[in-house]
């Protein structure tokens, strides 16, 4: 692990020192280096190591020497950087780069991790731009290629923030679009995906191959149920990078045309296609690529009932997502070995693979994994008669499947229309229907064993098929929080997308998130009873500040959001204050009958616009918040107002 700082005074001077090349032929110099690279690898490779030669010690040099990593890796060779006769410093911070991209390359991805914080937070230290932009960059790519999405929007957020600071950026802006678009894509955020991709598109040089671009389209076109299309994007993708000389990016889209064939239910085809990727990725013992090839191979195989073939792919598969600590991949391999063993009838070896797959969604706080898991098991305890069990676990999916469906897929409805939005909304509430249908229908036949649970069985089908006014009405019920009587996540982000443009001018949205301060701190000195009277007297607050037509949910824990409707744009400030201060002043006692009150960090945002695109809108204010967080509590900050950059905590080393 590093431990060595380097020191500031020299970096300064190091990374802030003139450059024998001017920076603005940086672009010229790529175009001419990828016409190059098309026909003459060798005069490619000279190009880029003149490049590096010519340049003093910067970020650009750093950059190079990237490329020329990148270059060595795709064609199987190693590269370890330079030691440079006088240029230690310099040295050193290549030294850790190609380190970093190194251990990234064998998934040692907690290394990389510590590589990239290392240079960045020095580049936070030193004020250099370029700097926060390149490896904020490499955070954003490396997190998204080890499933842990959520935290590398933390570095994708501020990589958008910095890119608009920057006139010119050392990285290619596209570059850096590709891996944004592609965590929201991860995220479910698919409008500001499409915005992404869009933007790449238009700034793209003619130089570039646009192979990566129609790969990545593909994969969100499948997402969002466009698989003539998928197909179409993919095919040319691999047309381009069949032409190229890059076997890793020809095996990557053979994967995802495999993926798309497998949605598209042509397990043949996709085995072929899963197979090609497999025996490039072997060849270059790429245990990342290879981890996904071996996972579409198992499912296409379970689909033909190859189950012996389709499990030792899977087991292969689960064992190096294991090694990689790649927790998405793990769950989804789960959840096919559940499929396996649950057509094979072996249950109980179903049961378990489910459970892991439950157990890990719990742990990584994955709603959609969580909803799949629920929904295997309570297919599992129906095969074995287990009606009640299988019921319950269908309500627990149910309530996920709202929750993973308004999170994640919002913005796609939004992207299709509404009227395919619609579409796809009835087909899950008559596949929900029909399931809780044939779970009554069961249920009756099978009375006289559950005679005590019958009646709440029946009452609750009752509610969800015959009833369409109870229906609602249990429907608003769930859509509450049942500590502080606020709407839950779900439902309140769906009404928030819901909230029409302000034709008026002078009149906003006042979007507030709040998050309470040292909550923890309550529920561990006086207990969870205490810690719940504490979120009901928040509520209470919250509620006096609001009017009939504002809306107030809880979104997890201590976190609540809150929209103001109509605020005159002069009143928006002290509204906040307002907010903020009825919460500090909201006593409430504990079970020793002593006095106590929370705090609480906001961050706001005031608009006019319709909030369809609360989704991009809630990355803002979460990156304000933290802000707020990092630095004293009990705050309010203006998130559109007010710059958004991460602390310096942010880049703090992995702990080991």
């Amino acid at each position: 692990m590093m431990t060595r700082l380097f020191s500031r005074l020299t970096l300064v001077t190091l990374l802030l020192s003139p450059m024998t090349l001017a920076q603005d032929d940086l672009a010229s110099w790529e175009q001419a280096y990828n016409q190059v690279l098309a026909s003459d690898e060798q005069r490619a490779l000279a190009m880029l190591q003149d490049r590096y030669n010519a340049l003093s010690p910067s970020i650009e040099k750093l950059y190079v020497s990237s490329k020329i990593h990148g270059f060595m890796i795709l064609r199987g060779q190693p590269y370890h950087g330079n030691q440079i006769p006088h240029q230690e410093e310099y040295s050193r911070l290549e030294q850790t780069f190609i380190s970093a991209l190194n251990s990234e390359e064998h998934l040692k991805f907690g290394a990389a991790k510590q590589g990239y914080l290392t240079l960045l937070r020095h580049a936070m230290e030193t004020n250099n731009l370029n700097g926060k932009i390149l490896f904020e960059y490499h955070l954003c790519r490396s997190l998204n290629r080890q499933g842990q999405f959520h935290k590398a929007a933390l570095y994708c957020s501020s990589l958008n923030t910095h890119l608009d600071d920057s006139r010119h950026s050392t990285l290619p802006k596209y570059l850096a679009l590709r891996v944004i678009a592609n965590n929201q894509e991860y995220l479910g955020n698919y409008q500001s995906a499409l915005k992404a991709y869009q933007e790449y598109l238009a700034i793209i040089p003619s130089h570039v191959d646009p192979s990566g671009v129609y790969n990545d389209a593909s994969l969100l076109l499948k997402n969002l149920g466009n698989l003539p299309l998928a197909k179409e994007y993919a095919n040319i993708a691999l047309k381009l990078r069949s032409d190229s000389k890059s076997e890793l990016l020809l095996a990557q889209t053979h994967h995802s045309m495999g993926d798309i064939l497998l949605s598209a239910q042509d397990y043949e085809s996709a085995i072929h296609h899963f197979e090609q990727s497999r025996r490039t990725l072997v060849k270059y013992n790429h245990v990342y690529g290879l981890t996904y090839a071996l996972l579409g191979l198992g499912k296409a195989n379970i689909a033909l009932q190859s189950y012996d073939v389709g499990n030792a792919f899977l087991l292969e598969a689960l064992e190096n997502a294991s090694i990689q600590g790649n927790d998405q991949i793990r769950g989804d391999i789960y959840l096919t070995l559940s499929e396996a063993y649950q057509k094979q009838s072996m249950h109980i070896r179903a049961e378990d693979f489910a459970n892991n797959a439950l157990s890990l969604a719990d742990a990584i706080g994955s709603a959609p994994l969580k909803g799949d898991a629920l929904k295997s098991l309570s297919n599992i305890a129906e095969a074995q008669k287990q009606y009640q069990r299988a019921l319950q676990y269908h309500q627990a999916y149910v309530t996920a499947e709202i929750s993973k469906r308004d999170k994640q897929h919002q913005s796609a409805y939004l992207a299709l229309g509404t009227a395919q939005r619609e579409y796809i909304q009835q087909l899950q509430q008559s596949d929900l229907m029909e399931k809780n249908e044939q779970l009554a229908d069961e249920l009756n036949e099978y009375k006289s064993l559950f005679h005590i649970f019958a009646f709440g069985c029946a009452a609750l089908i009752g509610l969800l098929i015959f009833s369409s006014y109870s229906r609602k009405r249990a429907l608003n019920v769930a859509e509450l929080d049942a500590v502080t009587g606020a709407k839950n996540r779900a439902s309140t982000i769906r009404d928030i997308k819901l909230l029409p443009k302000i034709s008026d001018s002078r009149l906003k949205h006042l979007v507030i998130l709040l998050d309470l301060d040292d909550f923890k701190q309550i529920n561990d000195l006086y207990g969870h009873p205490t810690g719940d009277k504490a979120l009901r007297k928040v509520a209470e607050a919250i509620k006096s500040q609001c009017t009939a037509r504002d809306l107030f949910g809880r979104l997890g824990g201590e976190e609540f959001v809150v929209v103001m409707t109509k605020v005159d744009e002069l009143d928006v400030a002290d509204r906040v204050e307002q907010l903020h201060n009825s919460i500090s002043t909201a006593y409430f006692q504990s079970e020793s009958r002593q006095k106590l009150n929370v705090t609480a960090s906001m961050a706001y945002l005031a608009t006019s616009k319709p909030l369809s695109d609360f989704d991009e809108l809630y990355s803002i204010l979460d990156q304000a918040l933290y802000q707020v967080k990092q630095t004293g509590k009990n705050r309010t900050i203006d998130a559109f107002n007010e710059p958004i950059y991460l602390e310096s905590s942010a880049y703090a080393p992995v702990q080991t």
